[in-house]
């Protein structure tokens, strides 16, 4: 079994509803990875549809809807505070003295 259904089937097992949830670092240390590859693995899990909820307190298992909409709540504050931390950096660019040379590219996949 791979580490990314290993790591759904254990949350699926243990850790149903926010009061189970479990730090991330915990998970780091049970699946022997590194905060980047755990998070990878939760965030293409979630693009599966798997409910995998997280919040100050960890990631869980969603036992309810409540939880869910919790997460992409939250989710959605993340990106807006990312697009904001961009739109910075695009201003910040322009205000760059004309002796300096900027190159930005942007990204989307």
């Amino acid at each position: 079994m791979d580490k990314q259904t290993a790591i759904h089937e254990y949350l699926k097992k243990h850790l149903v509803g926010k009061s189970r949830a479990i730090f991330s670092r915990d998970l780091q240390r049970l699946f022997c990875i590194d905060g980047r590859t755990l998070r990878r693995k939760i965030n293409a899990l979630r693009k599966d549809g798997v409910p995998i909820c997280s919040d100050e307190s960890g990631y869980y298992y969603a036992q309810h809807q409540q939880e869910i909409n919790d997460t992409v709540c939250r989710l959605n504050g993340l990106l807006t505070t990312m697009s904001n931390a961009r739109t910075g950096l695009l201003f910040a660019s322009i205000l760059v003295p004309a002796a300096s040379k900027v190159e930005l590219t942007i990204k989307i996949e």
